[in-house]
């Protein structure tokens, strides 16, 4: 392979993992809004004040991405913000498979001195970093993540007396935050499971002391 292709593929590969929302903060806010179906205006206030505050960006990221920007801020479905988080799933997947991984290894070499990232892996871990930051109710939503994986599909009654919470206003934010993002879902019956990522990588939940 020559230099110059070796070199371009290196770049093609780095632009892949910078689209990754691990990584780029565009594309997580966006990934955020298209996996919820919407957030509160306020919750996104709140985790991204740069973009929210600045009213020039706003309207900039709503036409360019399909943003609509109400008190439910939402993506338009057939925007470019959409079909941009489509495609970065795809690049998620890509990037999760180990073959695919060893294969751009070998064909780079010392590109990547630790291994071409896992990126599903490594939003799992981003997530949950996030999740810890959260100064009201991030350990105990890491708890209740920790029982709802240890069980496996729970009530928020059996998750405040398996936990002993006694505060129901603070169970329902941590189930709230975990919904966010996507770290826990909520079935039809009320009841919630982790998420497949988490079941999947769960050593990175159970790695974190709370």
């Amino acid at each position: 392979m020559s230099e110059d292709f070796s070199k371009q593929i290196a770049n093609f590969v780095s632009a892949l993992i910078a689209l990754a929302p691990s990584r780029n903060y565009v594309v997580q806010f966006l990934y955020l809004i298209k996996k919820n179906g919407s957030m509160d205006y306020r919750v996104l206030e709140e985790a991204y004040p740069e973009l929210m505050k600045d009213e020039y960006m706003r309207e900039a990221v709503a036409k360019a991405f399909g943003v609509a920007f109400k008190e439910k801020v939402s993506l338009d479905a057939t925007g470019y913000g959409s079909a941009l988080v489509e495609f970065v799933d795809k690049v998620l997947t890509l990037f999760e498979d180990s073959a695919f991984r060893s294969k751009v290894n070998t064909l780079l070499k010392g590109e990547y001195p630790s291994g071409v990232p896992n990126l599903v892996e490594e939003w799992v871990d981003v997530r949950l970093k996030g999740l810890m930051s959260e100064p009201t109710y991030g350990k105990l939503s890491v708890k209740v993540l920790k029982e709802v994986l240890r069980v496996g599909r729970v009530k928020k009654e059996e998750l405040a007396k398996n936990l002993a919470v006694r505060d129901e206003g603070a169970l329902v934010e941590a189930l709230l935050l975990l919904d966010l993002y996507k770290l826990a879902l909520k079935d039809y019956d009320g009841s919630y499971r982790p998420s497949d990522d988490v079941r999947k990588y769960s050593r990175l939940l159970e790695a974190i002391d709370v």
